[in-house]
């Protein structure tokens, strides 16, 4: 099994506070006159609606193990993705817009993961395309990932 040299969670805090709040005012709003009933379906189906979204969407973690990087939205482990350390030719420091938003982004740069704040790193694969990954720490993960790849290529040039 791999051993993980480097593993980081950030919470979509946006997320996880203005979709509770949005869905109170809306059934504030919405439900006035309903019989108990079906106000009592109507919240169920909202709620089961936002632990599909928050489960699915709700934080991003980033991991780095011996052979990949790996990284996965919501509490699921999913959708996921991952790249083979052995993929990646160059990682550097960069910041992304406010424009860009959080989630999921295809962007001009290339793919985005993102769930907070403007720090990332730009990891650029052999095949020549990019991807960012946003990350609260993303000195430590820059640190990590030129680390691993600094000795992998001292190992692969020693054979």
């Amino acid at each position: 099994m791999n051993q993980i040299k480097y593993q980081q969670s950030q919470w979509i805090k946006v997320l996880w506070i203005t979709l509770p709040l949005i869905t109170l005012i809306v059934m504030m709003l919405e439900t006035n006159g309903q019989n108990p009933a079906e106000r009592l379906r109507a919240l169920l189906t909202i709620a089961a609606i936002n632990c599909l979204v928050l489960g699915l969407l709700g934080r991003l973690t980033i991991r780095i193990d011996s052979t990949h990087l790996r990284w996965h939205f919501g509490l699921l482990g999913w959708p996921a993705w991952k790249v083979a350390l052995s993929e990646i030719r160059q990682v550097e420091l960069c910041q992304t817009r406010w424009t860009e938003g959080w989630g999921i982004r295809l962007t001009t740069q290339g793919m985005l993961y993102n769930a907070a704040g403007s720090g990332a790193v730009r990891i650029t694969k052999a095949d020549g395309s990019s991807l960012r990954l946003g990350s609260a720490e993303p000195d430590r993960l820059y640190a990590q990932l030129h680390q691993l790849l600094d000795s992998s290529i001292l190992n692969s040039a020693t054979r």
